[in-house]
């Protein structure tokens, strides 16, 4: 069965109808491709073990789903405290485009923890991204689809999920930089570290 296609609009806000929908998929186990900030990715409920199963039957790769989350009152609740001068780098590069990887607490969703209790976090500043989340109302786990094209979306998705976000706010098609906070200094896995991060 295909997926439901919803769509945000750029500039006003979504109806009450998008946002409840948004939220019922996510309540009920559904898996929803949802834009991010440098592309689209694909989520659930990080606690539903339905929604983790089918994710990673989607995943190419076996390894850790990341944690989607909404504040930094859910980072620091699923993820351990780093020194003083680490905090502030990280304050600095959140929320926005790059993904950060830290130590998990025992509160984060098993799903989405490495081997050495390390855990991939996005957390996003574009508008589509924090309207997704607030609508979705709990942490999330999934992947990136490295996909800006609506169409390609459609095309690849529609029969492998449940609900289909697209946005009208551009995409920002530019590398995703992965910074590995686990170290100290911290190290860019992927992209570069942002000058003057420390």
């Amino acid at each position: 069965m295909a997926a439901e296609v919803l769509q945000l609009p750029y500039k006003t806000q979504p109806s009450a109808k998008i946002v409840e929908r948004i939220q019922q998929a996510i309540g009920t186990g559904e898996i929803v491709v949802f834009p991010a900030e440098t592309s689209y990715s694909i989520g659930g409920d990080a606690f539903q073990a339905k929604v983790v199963q089918r994710l990673q039957g989607l995943r190419r790769e076996d390894k850790p789903l990341a944690l989607y989350i909404g504040s930094m009152t859910e980072l620091r609740l699923y993820t351990v405290p780093l020194l003083p001068r680490l905090r502030r780098a990280l304050e600095r590069l959140l929320p926005g485009p790059s993904v950060v990887v830290l130590r998990a607490t025992p509160a984060a969703p098993r799903a989405a923890v490495g081997r050495h209790a390390e855990i991939e976090v996005h957390y996003h500043s574009s508008r589509s991204y924090q309207i997704f989340y607030e609508a979705a109302g709990r942490p999330l786990v999934g992947f990136s689809l490295s996909l800006w094209d609506p169409q390609e979306i459609l095309h690849q998705f529609s029969e492998k999920s449940d609900v289909i976000v697209l946005t009208e706010e551009p995409l920002k098609r530019e590398q995703m930089a992965l910074i590995d906070f686990t170290q100290d200094p911290p190290v860019a896995r992927q992209g570069e570290l942002p000058k003057g991060l420390l």
